[in-house]
């Protein structure tokens, strides 16, 4: 199948690659079908790509960027609650990330958006309990100094990205 998309243009996908969202997301309940594109070069950022709105697509975020420090709280009663059915290691979360021009970037940790891997269905869902906002702030890892003696290898400077 073939979806249109005015990021990425014309974007070829297999048939079960489209994640199904019964309740569309938070903010556009009729959307509820999309697409996971990877953002190039980026293990852990992606776009939620409307399959039927080619301007509509979400920068998100794999919860695995934050190691065991997200959720703090678990996702499969909320998810439960929302239709998604599953294990907890049958998810997969992600969070949306927002990155106003001239602002710092923010993530919204309260409200998760996730997707059961077997089914492919999802929902964003509200985190209650958890002690974190719909207004985080975006920080990306910085890489390990490890000093020139101990490096096996010349250290490259790396362009930004």
């Amino acid at each position: 199948m073939q979806i249109n998309s005015q990021r990425f243009g014309v974007v070829d996908l297999e048939d079960d690659a489209v994640l199904s969202f019964p309740s569309g997301i938070i903010g556009f309940p009729r959307e509820q079908a999309f697409a996971l594109i990877p953002h190039q070069g980026s293990n852990y950022l992606a776009w939620l790509q409307s399959v039927h709105n080619p301007a509509l697509a979400f920068p998100v975020v794999s919860a695995h960027f934050y190691g065991e420090t997200y959720p703090d709280v678990s996702v499969v009663g909320p998810a439960h609650a929302a239709g998604v059915q599953g294990a907890a290691a049958d998810f997969a979360v992600l969070v949306v990330l927002c990155a106003p021009i001239g602002q710092p970037a923010t993530v919204n940790l309260m409200a998760p958006i996730v997707v059961n891997s077997e089914t492919r269905t999802g929902a964003q869902v509200i985190l209650e309990g958890s002690r974190f906002s719909t207004r985080e702030v975006f920080v990306t890892p910085q890489p390990a100094f490890v000093p020139a003696a101990e490096s096996p290898e010349p250290l490259a400077v790396q362009a930004a990205g």
